[in-house]
């Protein structure tokens, strides 16, 4: 009865989607990391991480800066490595005085 006398600008509760925290499908980001190592997976990861930074440069320095064949590269190494890490190398990288193998 009442939805006969509202006007038809506002709507009814029948309209209105429930509420969710969530948020929506095409903000939701997948979260993956880099795949075990089935031969020692209690091993301290530093090794893995330094190759998969290096793997990374390697990668964009053959493809090209943003190539889409080194977006997992660099998903895993930003997951395996520390930030400070990460930091002082880009910035070793920058400096010219980088000792890995780019």
């Amino acid at each position: 009865l009442l939805s006969s006398t509202m006007p038809a600008d506002i709507p009814s509760a029948h309209d209105l989607e429930p509420y969710t925290d969530a948020p929506p499908a095409k903000l939701k980001k997948a979260l993956k990391t880099t795949p075990n190592d089935v031969k020692s997976p209690e091993c301290n990861q530093a090794k893995h991480c330094y190759w998969k930074y290096n793997e990374f440069f390697r990668c964009e320095k053959a493809k090209g800066e943003g190539a889409i064949q080194c977006a997992a590269l660099k998903q895993q190494f930003t997951s395996l490595c520390p930030v400070e890490w990460v930091e002082r190398w880009d910035e070793q990288r920058e400096n010219g005085v980088f000792p890995g193998p780019l």
